[in-house]
């Protein structure tokens, strides 16, 4: 089943953040080091994949996209047999950090997985399109270090079922659900999300991509486990839980849980208190912070998004 948008989008506009249309830098390209605990993980790719187009939009429809004429390669970015391959991130006006799986496309027309009506864009925004990390790609440069049918990557659903894939259960290198196909290689992760990395023994991973340096909204389905976490290599590093963006997540009632690392046994779990801020006694706000390359699991009372600041910036 391919992925859909949880939420009416409606919520991803709530807060602006404006990029560039065409930035004056060489987009960071390298790698980081994932610091991967025996026992379970939660792992949000720090990196995304370089960009197939960056434009600007000439219109905008309920489940389409206009770029100028000519702009695009037919059929450059159309849907895979399971899963979308590519997406399209909206990167300036309120919209910026929404990210909409591509179905098909012709030399200016992009059409979506999903009806995109209440995001209300104005249809000239500045967008680009990425081929989406997928789970064989955001750990291969990571695969010599993986222990085959011990070491697992287990997906949440929005229907509040779980797909767990065992790396190198199709005899080869895949990852492997049915342990004869290497069914989850394509799995796509959106920007800001992840799963559960299941590893055998203590290991650090070599992450490799490109540095994505602004804000990615993540779609959380209503009352289920929702990976989420900053799109941020900064390997090694904290950032302050209050300033990722939970904060601004529905007051009282959604949950954020942050797990140590291993049996995943022992965790906090902080409620947003309304002001931008995040508690784990619903009184004062936390100065707790989150390790950099690693998500929290969050559970929302009803369908909703969040806005997932990077943490960090790139200098000109």
């Amino acid at each position: 089943m391919k992925p859909t948008l949880y939420t009416l989008l409606a919520a991803a506009a709530a807060c602006g953040l404006a990029s560039a249309a065409e930035t004056a830098y060489t987009t960071p390209v390298g790698y980081y080091n994932f610091d991967g605990v025996g026992g379970g993980n939660l792992f949000v790719p720090g990196v995304v994949n370089p960009a197939a187009y960056a434009g600007v939009l000439t219109g905008a429809s309920s489940t389409t996209l206009s770029v100028a004429a000519s702009s695009l390669t037919p059929g450059a970015f159309d849907d895979g047999a399971t899963f979308a391959t590519h997406y399209v991130e909206i990167t300036s006006g309120p919209n910026a950090g929404v990210a909409l799986d591509i179905v098909s496309n012709t030399d200016s027309v992009i059409t979506l997985a999903d009806d995109i009506s209440a995001l209300s864009l104005a249809g000239t925004e500045t967008i680009t399109i990425r081929p989406h990390v997928t789970l064989k790609s955001s750990l291969a440069a990571a695969e010599a270090s993986l222990n085959p049918f011990s070491d697992v990557a287990t997906f949440y659903l929005p229907n509040g079922s779980s797909v767990t894939y065992f790396y190198g259960g199709d005899g080869a290198t895949g990852w492997s659900s049915d342990f004869l196909t290497a069914d989850g290689d394509l799995r796509p992760i959106a920007p800001g999300t992840g799963f559960v990395l299941g590893l055998l023994a203590d290991v650090d991973l070599p992450i490799v991509g490109e540095v994505k340096d602004t804000a990615a909204v993540a779609m959380l389905a209503a009352g289920v486990v929702n990976i989420v976490g900053p799109v941020n290599p900064l390997a090694g590093n904290t950032t302050p839980l209050n300033d990722t963006g939970f904060g601004d997540l529905a007051a009282f009632s959604d949950s954020i849980t942050v797990y140590v690392p291993g049996p995943l046994d022992t965790s906090t779990t902080y409620y947003p208190l309304g002001d931008g801020t995040i508690s784990s006694d619903f009184v004062n706000p936390t100065a707790d912070t989150i390790s950099n390359t690693t998500g929290a699991v969050v559970i929302p009372a009803t369908d909703a998004s969040v806005k997932l600041e990077p943490g960090f910036t790139v200098a000109p």
